[in-house]
């Protein structure tokens, strides 16, 4: 379990080297230390700017960058966790994530203070983890966890 840890803690780090400011910026700075980044899922948005607004003003992401005339593709980020979204391009709505947080009941106050789509409360799973279910505005699943002190 440690094992896991460390490997997703390494993971997660890889992303938060610089800032990009464009798809071209992460993918040259996503490989820096490591021969392979962290994930970034890309999350099929039906309208970016709305989506934007919600991932900054009820999920407490920044907006990184954004790419197209009007622009179609961009980048959220918060902590070491950073999501494309896409309007109306790759995949469908209705993707899952998971996000590994430092107290998800902190950030459970947060969300519902800020009016975020909560789908689950903060509940303990038998696998060991604190985990509250958000949604976005087209679908898209958030699990955010806290690992259990046994």
């Amino acid at each position: 379990m440690r094992a896991l840890a460390s490997v997703l803690l390494l993971a997660g780090l890889v992303g938060c080297s610089s800032e990009p400011e464009s798809l071209r910026d992460a993918a040259l700075s996503a490989h820096e230390d490591f021969e392979l980044s962290a994930p970034r899922p890309i999350l099929n948005v039906h309208d970016l700017q709305a989506s934007f607004r919600y991932y900054r003003d009820q999920l407490g992401f920044e907006v990184d960058w954004e790419h197209g005339e009007p622009p179609d593709f961009g980048s959220v980020s918060r902590g070491d966790a950073v999501v494309f979204l896409c309007e109306g391009c790759q995949g469908t709505p209705g993707a899952w994530m998971m996000l590994f947080a430092r107290d998800v009941d902190a950030l459970h106050t947060e969300f519902a203070a800020a009016d975020a789509k909560i789908r689950m409360a903060p509940k303990d799973m038998p696998w060991g983890i604190r985990e509250m279910h958000v949604s976005d505005l087209d679908g898209n699943v958030i699990r955010f966890g806290t690992g259990e002190d046994e």
